[in-house]
């Protein structure tokens, strides 16, 4: 009788819509799953999936055009005749370390990445079909760690109309509804100087919604990410100031992102974003043109002066650090380091090598304390030059990035262990393995 009452429970879990069977995958602090809002498909009937991306408190990965770091990214196996577009990134925020510093654009808690699937349309119903994709992401909080994961889903085909699927619908359907949209009711135009770009919003009729808290993400890195935003109403029309990026393509001829408001567009509230795409006005000016005439604008039209209203959306910058305070931290950071107990005595020793190779000659014992400075001075540019080569050649690399790295670490780990082993006695290493780089150690003079 037991077994009987149970029967249809156990049938049920079986006939559960094939969706279901998405695994998420965890790596680091954040959970990524594929996700469909639909729990089956047509044949030829496009449909939209998603990436789910969890992240744990106060981590965040990035957008489509990151600010620092690199963009999520999916490489799909698909069965075939499917298609995949691209990814439809939603509204990004701004996004920050645990010290406040702003680090770039993009995603918190929850996000979902959308991709339209193009089935082929002699698909046969009652068939299922598994959709793969590789997954690859920067996750980050004080620091800073790559993750990836191998996702898949499984869909069943059905000739009927398909039903909403009976995990993460509401969030999938909401978050699909807030993607970026073209702005209606305003029209947008942009110019740019060589330090500044502009960008001005003119409504196109009576407008009883004002956006708040307004901040545009450009998707071209053309903006210094980090720069505030001044937002100004400007004769009825709203003024975005936006401080141009030292890198930022000189040819570029349009601007291109998402304008995101705190209050919506109109009927749909909420923080949600509108695209822009126009192009620059003609008449490029220089700053030092500006300097000259900072009413005048590109049509020749002079413009008023006016204060920053309640629409600004972020204080102006605080000022950066000066040269001496970041040297005084700096050297405060070196003492730190230099006192510790498996440093300090070197250097102790180090320096009785100068004095015993200069006798009591105070000249040479500087010059020889000066020179070790000038190879560490030297050797550390070296590793600098090498790391700026990589990173202009396209690498997102940072200081100390490869001990982000999980392979790199297990590595290290592994080598740890043996040389702990070797240090307990269970193997000896030789003398030309241990004593590598000895005779220059051991070497005389400035050279030495």
């Amino acid at each position: 009788m037991q077994l009987r009452r149970l029967l249809p429970f156990l049938l049920a879990l079986v006939c559960l819509p094939a969706f279901a069977l998405a695994r998420p995958v965890t790596k680091g602090s954040v959970t990524v799953e594929l996700v469909a809002g639909k729990s089956s498909i047509q044949p030829g009937q496009p449909f939209w999936v998603a990436l789910k991306m969890n992240h744990e408190e106060h981590w965040h990965s990035y957008w489509l055009n990151p600010g620092t770091g690199y963009p999520t990214s999916l490489a799909w196996t698909l069965p075939t005749g499917f298609t995949a577009g691209a990814i439809v990134w939603p509204t990004p925020h701004v996004v920050k370390d645990t010290a406040g510093t702003v680090t770039g654009y993009g995603y918190e808690e929850q996000a979902f990445l959308f991709v339209k699937i193009t089935p082929p349309a002699d698909l046969a119903p009652g068939a299922t079909v598994t959709l793969k994709a590789t997954a690859e992401w920067l996750m980050c909080k004080s620091v800073c760690m790559p993750g990836d994961a191998e996702l898949d889903l499984t869909l069943p085909v059905k000739s009927e109309p398909p039903q909403d699927a009976t995990a993460d619908a509401r969030n999938f359907n909401h978050s699909f509804i807030a993607l970026p949209e073209a702005l209606t009711g305003w029209t947008a135009t942009a110019e740019r100087s060589d330090k500044t770009i502009t960008l001005r919003l003119k409504a196109t009729g009576a407008q009883s919604h004002r956006p708040a808290n307004l901040h545009f993400f450009d998707n071209e890195a053309l903006l210094d990410y980090a720069a505030p935003q001044i937002v100004r109403e400007e004769n009825g029309d709203i003024v975005i100031a936006l401080k141009r990026a030292d890198g930022a393509k000189p040819e570029a001829t349009r601007l291109v992102g998402v304008l995101a408001s705190g209050n919506g567009w109109g009927e749909l509230a909420g923080y949600r974003g509108a695209i822009v795409d126009v192009p620059f006005l003609p008449g490029f000016r220089s700053a030092a043109q500006q300097s000259e005439n900072p009413g005048q604008t590109p049509g020749g039209q002079q413009t008023a002066t006016v204060q920053p209203s309640t629409l600004s959306s972020q204080p102006p910058a605080a000022a950066a650090g000066s040269l001496l305070g970041t040297l005084a931290l700096a050297f405060v950071g070196g003492l730190i380091l230099n006192l510790m107990p498996c440093v300090f005595p070197v250097l102790g020793i180090k320096i009785l090598g100068f004095v015993n190779q200069s006798g009591n000659d105070k000249k040479k014992i500087a010059l020889h304390g000066l020179t070790f400075a000038a190879g560490v001075l030297v050797s550390f540019w070296a590793l600098a030059g090498v790391l700026l080569a990589l990173r202009s050649g396209g690498a997102q690399l940072g200081w100390g990035f490869q001990l982000q790295s999980p392979q790199f670490v297990f590595g290290m780990a592994v080598f740890l262990l043996i040389f702990a082993l070797n240090l307990s006695g269970l193997f000896e290493v030789g003398l030309s393995a241990t004593g590598v780089g000895g005779s220059l150690q051991m070497k005389d003079g400035f050279a030495g």
